[in-house]
């Protein structure tokens, strides 16, 4: 059950492309940007920014990174195929339960993808 590479971001190009292009959801302890990769067939990736600035020493950074790739790999139903997501966590993140987290992390996608089909709809 491990986190397959193939749902990382890895480039930095797709980090800046899908903070610049996607969409921006601020859900409080964690900040949410996706982008629908156009004709893109490929699973959904993630990609988890973690400052030293936000939140402070090592532990913590990748207690993050591991507690929002559980999340995403936990619930592939979220994203469907095509979109990249980075997630930026806030230091209240530090304080929340991995079950705050999940719930918070499932309304915010379903709240961002409603608002963007809500978007191409009209558009």
């Amino acid at each position: 059950m491990r986190f397959p590479a193939t749902q990382k971001l890895r480039v930095q190009a797709d980090f800046i492309r899908v903070r610049q292009e996607g969409s921006r959801l601020e859900c409080g302890p964690f900040i949410l940007n996706a982008w629908r990769v156009p004709g893109a067939t490929t699973p959904s990736r993630i990609g988890v920014v973690t400052g030293k600035k936000l939140l402070g020493d090592a532990v913590h950074r990748n207690r993050m990174r591991r507690v929002f790739r559980e999340i995403f790999r936990r619930h592939p139903e979220v994203w469907p195929d095509g979109w990249d997501v980075v997630i930026v966590p806030r230091r209240p993140a530090l304080k929340k339960t991995y079950a705050e987290l999940e719930k918070i992390y499932l309304e915010a996608g379903a709240r961002l993808l409603a608002r963007v089909q809500a978007r191409s709809g009209n558009g």
